[in-house]
């Protein structure tokens, strides 16, 4: 069983095609002016260059910000930081939150050794419109991931 789920990463992939395609049409229009008007505009080549880089960031985080379950563990990964991971062996319970907990907590994992691990990078923006009236809705991660422990249960007993 192998699931990807991504929130605000979708957003971030298609600011950094909107970056891409001002950059082009940005490079086009300096060298078009330096050419018929004045050489002087070449100086702001820099801008493509600045939006390339925005687009390059928005390509980055968009591709990290998810939650990834394989046969052998589930991955979940931030716009930043590192990506945290658990093996499906060492996991005893995944635990949902209670109601009015924080947002961006979309479940809790309990180890074997007692300790509780907390998921919360599937963090909706609160300027998103899905959460202008009601909190963010994690029931699709939090179903993949019992599914996902259910499923190595199932293949290691």
């Amino acid at each position: 069983m192998n699931r990807v789920i991504r929130r605000e990463g979708n957003i971030s992939t298609f600011i950094g095609w909107m970056l891409v395609v001002m950059a082009i049409l940005a490079f086009i229009t300096v060298i078009l002016l330096a050419i018929f008007a004045e050489p002087f505009f070449l100086i702001f080549l820099f801008t493509p260059v600045i939006a390339l880089i925005g687009a390059w960031v928005n390509f980055h985080l968009g591709a990290r910000a998810r939650l990834e379950i394989t046969p052998e563990e589930f991955i979940w990964c931030g716009f930043t930081g590192r990506p945290h991971r658990i093996a499906w062996r060492d996991l005893d319970r995944i635990l949902l939150p209670v109601p009015g907990s924080r947002y961006r907590l979309a479940a809790a994992a309990r180890l074997r050794d007692g300790r509780i691990v907390e998921i919360d990078s599937l963090w909706l923006s609160p300027t998103n419109p899905a959460n202008i009236l009601s909190p963010p809705d994690h029931t699709e991660a939090q179903r993949a991931l019992i599914d996902g422990h259910k499923a190595y249960l199932a293949r290691a007993f």
